[in-house]
C-alpha cells in the first residue's frame, strides 16, 4: 500500500511539473459578455494584468498578434507590468557602480515599455497601477523610476487611469465610463487586510455617473463588496495570478496576504449591493494575469488575455467560451 501511494504521489507530482513548464509559457483568452440598458452601443475591451516583464514569444510578439487579432476598441492594463524587486536590483547596483540614479534608464521596463509602445499602435490603451508600480511612488529612494516609468508611458501613448474617470472611446456615444482605482499601498499589506468602505472610495474617487456604465480598474480584488457597494457596474482587477495553481471545484489555491483558497481567484463574480436606496448587481473580472515574480509558478493555470464584451441590453448574441492560445514565451 505504502508502495502504491507513493508511485501516485510521483506521477501526481510529474503531472503538476509537466502542467507549470507548459503553463508559464502560454496564455489563453476568456471572453466575459455583459449587457446593460446604459450602454449605448457595442464595445470591446481587451484587460489584461500582472505581466511583470514576461514575454510570450520573441519581444511579446504572439501577445500582440493576438491582442490585434480581437480587434479590441480598447486596451485596459490593470497594473503589475514591471517587478518591483528587480527595479531594487536595478537601484543598489546602480548604487555600488556610482551611477547617477536621476536618470534610471528603462533596461527594467525594457519588455512592457516595448509592448505598450506596440499596444498603443492597435488601439487607446488605459492604464491603473497596481502595487509594484505604486511601490516606486511609494519608496522614496525609487520616485527616480517612478518618474521614468510615467514618462515613458506618457511617450508611449498610454492613458494613465490613476483616479479619474474617462470615456473609453472618447466620443461620449459609448454610455460607459473607466474609472480609475489606484489603492494607497497600506490596502496592500501581507497577513492581514486592511478595511475599506464604500464611503471611503467616495473620498477617494468621488460618485460613479448614475447615468453611464461604470467600468471601475483597481488591481486589488479582495474589496469587490467595497466597490460594488460604491457603484461599479463591473470592475477589472488582477494581483491574484490565477492562485498559482487551480483545482476543480475550489479554484485558486494561494492568495496574496498569502491566504489559502482566496475567496477571489479567477473569473467572473457578482455582487448584491445597497447601493441609492436600491438594490444594484456589480460583476468583478478577475484575470488569471500573465505573468510572475517571486514564486515563479502557474500549475492547471496559464495566461490569460480578458475580453470584456459590453453590449446594449437589447442585442443578442451568442456566449462565448475562453479560446486557447497555444504560445511560448522566449
Amino acid at each position: 500500500m505504502t508502495a502504491l501511494i507513493i508511485k501516485i504521489l510521483a506521477v501526481l507530482m510529474a503531472v503538476m511539473i509537466i502542467s507549470m513548464i507548459i503553463d508559464n509559457r502560454r496564455f489563453v483568452v476568456r471572453t466575459y459578455r455583459l449587457r446593460s440598458s446604459r450602454i449605448k452601443k457595442q464595445v470591446k475591451l481587451v484587460f489584461i494584468a500582472d505581466l511583470h516583464e514576461n514575454s510570450y514569444g520573441n519581444d511579446n510578439e504572439k501577445l500582440v498578434e493576438k491582442i490585434k487579432e480581437l480587434a479590441p476598441d480598447a486596451v485596459i492594463v490593470g497594473g503589475d507590468l514591471i517587478v518591483y524587486g528587480q527595479v531594487g536590483k536595478h537601484y543598489k547596483k546602480s548604487l555600488e557602480s556610482g551611477q547617477n540614479n536621476s536618470d534610471p534608464g528603462t533596461e527594467w521596463m525594457r519588455r512592457s515599455l516595448s509592448l505598450m509602445n506596440r499596444l498603443t499602435q492597435i488601439c487607446p490603451v488605459f492604464f491603473a497601477e497596481g502595487n509594484h508600480e505604486l511601490r516606486l511612488e511609494y519608496y522614496e529612494e525609487l520616485n527616480a523610476y517612478d518618474d521614468k516609468f510615467l514618462e515613458e508611458m506618457q511617450k508611449a501613448g498610454v492613458r494613465m487611469l490613476h483616479d479619474s474617470a474617462v470615456d473609453p472611446l472618447q466620443d461620449g456615444g459609448s454610455g460607459i465610463m473607466l474609472q480609475g482605482l489606484e489603492l494607497p499601498m497600506k490596502y496592500y499589506k501581507k497577513f492581514r487586510r486592511t478595511r475599506l468602505s464604500a464611503e471611503e472610495l467616495r473620498g477617494m474617487i468621488g460618485e460613479p455617473d448614475q447615468n453611464a456604465y461604470t467600468v471601475l480598474v483597481s488591481h486589488i480584488p479582495v474589496y469587490f463588496p467595497a466597490y460594488a457597494e460604491w457603484g461599479c457596474d463591473l470592475c477589472l482587477c488582477g494581483h491574484v495570478h490565477g492562485g498559482l495553481m487551480r483545482l476543480p471545484v475550489i479554484g485558486g489555491v494561494m492568495g496574496t496576504r498569502p491566504n489559502l483558497f482566496p475567496r477571489y481567484s479567477c473569473g467572473q463574480y457578482f455582487y448584491s449591493a445597497q447601493t441609492g436606496g436600491k438594490r444594484h448587481l456589480s460583476s468583478m473580472v478577475l484575470t488569471c494575469g500573465l505573468g510572475m515574480h517571486t514564486l515563479p509558478i502557474r500549475i492547471f493555470n496559464p495566461g490569460e488575455i480578458s475580453l470584456v464584451e459590453l453590449l446594449p441590453a437589447d442585442v443578442e448574441q451568442e456566449e462565448g467560451n475562453g479560446t486557447e492560445a497555444d504560445n511560448s514565451g522566449d
